[in-house]
């Protein structure tokens, strides 16, 4: 082994012996990226200059700069409306779906300030308290009574409209043209954002039997009295299934082509197209055990649970075909399932699992112990996807994982709640109730990176270092020989160029840097013309 010249730098492989890695592969390495295929040192965070009410768990930038936070774990999504004027935001939290819009969310205090519960219930039915017929009518034939049927639904003021009421008890019309009156109960608790109700009665003919509208009344409107003839009635009723969603559903996400899904229990539900409010029965699922987590990536959907995967697909909410992947690997973190460069990935007892259209496996097999993960506590991970890298956060470890290269590292920096912001393509963290831009600062941070161990097959006295970097005053650095630590020079201490090591000889060699600039190549030589 006449020299050791490090040219291509790497993350880390635990999984690996420390002498059996490919010589551009780290023991450790941390606050640091390989972009260039050399060691730079992550950069300090930036300020962003906002100060939030509270220290969040979850973090929403709404529109411009107000941001939207909240202390429990929470699912987020926009409207699928194109272009809605309400600025509607929909979240489940455990307690109740929720939607909140930006007149009511941007009040003083933590954001949002107020919010409707999502979905709603189908009215008591209609009272039919009397029927008049008209003046000079009478009952002349059999041929031209009519048995009558009403039945009511809720508005919002946003214009969306629930499952109609219970039928109303039958209205005999012996005398066509009767006036029926009717009474209305308004909601006994209105906390649906609930302005209005829409009056149907039955209409039966050609062999055919529907609800028509009568009339749309605010909600306080306490009586109507019902004269219309049936050309004068308007359309179809349309919202027989529209149910709100179950108050324990959680894990919203958001599909192609509008489609809203959560979950509750075993259940997997979905909304109506571009109707996040709706969720029909018909539109919902099972599996066989309990949901933990659902990401959605084009028009798929992908359930995790705390035994096998699922992949759900489909274009339309009522076309939706689900299919139980053949991997026991169950997730142990609902936070740690994110969308990275086109792929679901989770957490799993064994490691990351990612899972897409050709079915599932665990991504990080190759690189990482069962046994060291667990060392992670996974079931604490929370995850963000940042520049197609996946961002994890455990109460013990920080790691960046590339899932289409491999790479892996670790950082120390620590936060509270996180939000990616696509569109200016930053990671914004809170750290307590401050808020900052990662690694957009100015300033570099120190990085560690240690090498394999490189195993001579007899005893080796290499006697020169050279270590080729942008600047040398911001780079330290340690030799291990067999283990044993025999030099250390801080940062400010090593020579600019190639230099004397101590004497001593041994088998395994390892170096470790700690930088705050960019590290190139490392050269261990027998001779200065060797490190040259």
């Amino acid at each position: 082994m006449p020299v050791i010249d490090i040219t291509l730098m790497r993350g880390e492989v635990p999984r690996i012996a420390d002498h059996l890695l490919p010589d551009d592969v780290a023991v450790v390495a941390k606050n640091c990226h390989f972009n260039h295929g050399i060691i730079s040192p992550f950069m300090s965070d930036a300020a962003a200059g906002i100060s939030l009410p509270a220290a969040p768990k979850t973090l929403y930038r709404y529109r411009a700069d107000h941001w939207l936070q909240w202390p429990i774990a929470v699912d987020v999504v926009p409207s699928p409306i194109a272009q809605d004027p309400h600025g509607r935001v929909y979240y489940t939290d455990g307690n109740y779906p929720k939607v909140t819009t930006e007149a009511i969310a941007l009040g003083s205090g933590a954001k949002p300030t107020a919010w409707y519960r999502l979905g709603l219930p189908a009215p008591p039915a209609v009272i039919v308290s009397s029927v008049a017929p008209p003046s000079g009518g009478s009952d002349d034939t059999i041929t031209d009574d009519e048995t009558r049927y009403y039945v009511q639904t809720w508005l919002t003021a946003f214009g969306e409209e629930g499952p109609p009421s219970p039928a109303s008890l039958p209205v005999e019309m012996p005398i066509p043209g009767s006036a029926v009156a009717l009474n209305l109960t308004a909601p006994a608790q209105n906390d649906r954002n609930i302005t209005h109700r829409r009056l149907y009665r039955s209409v039966s003919g050609a062999g055919t039997a529907d609800y028509l509208l009568v009339a749309e009344l605010p909600i306080a409107t306490a009586s109507y009295t019902d004269g219309l003839g049936s050309d004068d009635l308007g359309p179809v009723l349309e919202t027989y299934d529209y149910l709100p969603p179950p108050d324990n559903m959680r894990g919203l996400c958001l599909m192609a082509n509008g489609i809203a899904a959560g979950f509750a229990g075993n259940e997997v539900l979905f909304s109506g197209a571009y109707l996040p409010y709706a969720w029909p029965q018909a539109n919902r699922q099972t599996t066989q055990h309990d949901v933990v987590a659902i990401a959605a990536s084009g028009t798929s959907l992908v359930v995790a649970t705390k035994g096998y995967p699922y992949l759900f697909s489909g274009v339309t909410p009522s076309a939706i075909n689900g299919v139980k992947l053949d991997l026991e690997q169950a997730c142990v973190s609902a936070r740690s399932m994110i969308v990275v460069a086109g792929q679901v990935i989770y957490a799993s007892p064994d490691g990351l699992v990612s899972v897409g259209g050709n079915g599932g496996l665990v991504i990080t097999e190759g690189m990482i112990t069962r046994d060291q993960w667990q060392q992670y506590q996974p079931e604490t991970l929370r995850a963000w996807a940042h520049e197609g890298k996946y961002i994890g956060l455990t109460d013990s470890h920080g790691f960046v994982f590339d899932p289409v290269s491999g790479d892996f590292r670790h950082f120390d920096n620590r936060w509270d709640a996180a939000w990616h912001d696509l569109e200016r393509d930053s990671l914004y963290i809170a750290k307590g109730a401050t808020l900052y831009r990662w690694r957009d600062g100015n300033t570099s941070i120190t990085t560690t990176w240690r090498s394999k161990e490189f195993v001579a097959p007899v005893a080796s006295a290499f006697n020169t270092l050279r270590v080729v970097t942008s600047d040398a005053s911001k780079v330290g650095i340690k030799l291990l020989v067999d283990g044993i630590e025999v030099m250390s020079l801080a940062m400010g201490q090593m020579p600019a160029g190639a230099f004397r090591l101590p004497a001593v000889r041994g088998t395994k060699w390892q170096l470790e840097v700690a930088a705050q600039a960019e590290v190139e190549r490392i050269i261990l030589a027998t001779s200065m013309a060797e490190a040259s």
